[in-house]
């Protein structure tokens, strides 16, 4: 087992190393000990660390632990930075970026990620913008499909709307509207412009119906006001139930991301896992009330019956 875990650490590394990078973890089937929950908390940025202790529910400060794990991570092996060296704040419309001055081939490095329930997932590129969301598919409304479409009618086009009612099974029609949504929110999170923006302005052409896992997705295209943009790319996958699309926007007219590469497929990494990659920081020490706080938490809310 040692062994195993050690080859799977080092493969994890050596994905931290590439010009583009994709990462997920399955976050919700971390059950972190206590020596493991402090570990994280170290190394994290004191601000980010009182940010994630305020969450009502495990699951989300553990969403919120490993997102921010990830991006450190990711940024210190792709910037060739010191990981205690990395300092992290957000624009005004709560985007992560990097504070540190960045080399001049390094002025176009991007990172997004997107967490929703079993999974959060990492996207950087080291030469251009990116943007990355992940939904699941087959999640359940409380509202019936035909009440829930209408009530998200606006959000899609009226050709979007085609694609998703053609799908043969109800199952289909949702996670052919989660998969247009995913495109839509990974395209606003490279912009970084917030939930201000229009989605209707967005018209997705998909070529490829299905979606499978261990297979990315390059044939989406988007018409901006009618008109197709030729600067967007998009990787599109399955992670098991979930839908994850990376959307990429070219720089000075770079055409690498319409290349198929295998190698942009997400790689699963556990928390241990990326825990190796990461360091405490400067003048942080283990804190037992934090986990003691945490510990306390329900995982989810209670469902009533």
């Amino acid at each position: 087992m040692e062994s195993e875990l050690c080859s799977k650490v080092s493969q994890c590394k050596r994905s931290l190393s590439r010009k583009s990078l994709r990462l997920a973890v399955k976050s919700q089937a971390w059950e972190p000990t206590q020596s493991e929950w402090m570990l994280a908390a170290q190394c994290v940025q004191t601000e980010e660390k009182t940010r994630i202790g305020k969450f009502v529910f495990q699951k989300d400060s553990k969403s919120a632990m490993i997102g921010r794990l990830l991006i450190r991570a990711a940024s210190a092996h792709m910037l060739n930075i010191a990981y205690p060296d990395i300092k992290l704040t957000r624009t005004e419309r709560g985007k992560p970026q990097i504070l540190n001055t960045l080399p001049a081939d390094y002025q176009h490095y991007s990172f997004n990620i997107s967490h929703q329930e079993d999974f959060v997932v990492l996207a950087a590129e080291k030469e251009r913008d990116v943007g990355v969301d992940v939904m699941n598919s087959i999640s359940q409304r409380g509202d019936s499909m035909p009440k829930f479409f209408s009530l998200m009618k606006r959000h899609l086009t009226d050709r979007e709307w085609t694609t998703v009612t053609s799908q043969p099974s109800e199952r289909e029609q949702m996670k052919m509207f989660y998969r247009h949504w995913c495109l839509k929110e990974s395209v606003v999170k490279t912009l970084g412009i917030g939930i201000g923006y229009e989605f209707g302005k967005l018209d997705f052409r998909i070529q490829t119906t299905d979606l499978q896992p261990n297979h990315i997705v390059q044939d989406t295209t988007v018409h901006i006001e009618g008109k197709l943009d030729t600067d967007w790319s998009f990787e599109e996958t399955m992670l098991e139930d979930h839908c994850a699309v990376v959307a990429i926007r070219n720089q000075q007219n770079n055409n690498q991301s319409k290349e198929t590469n295998s190698r942009n497929s997400f790689h699963l990494c556990s928390v241990p896992e990326l825990l190796t990659c990461c360091v405490p920081l400067a003048g942080s020490s283990p804190d037992l009330e934090y986990w003691k706080t945490f510990s306390a938490k329900l995982e989810k809310p209670v469902r009533m019956s």
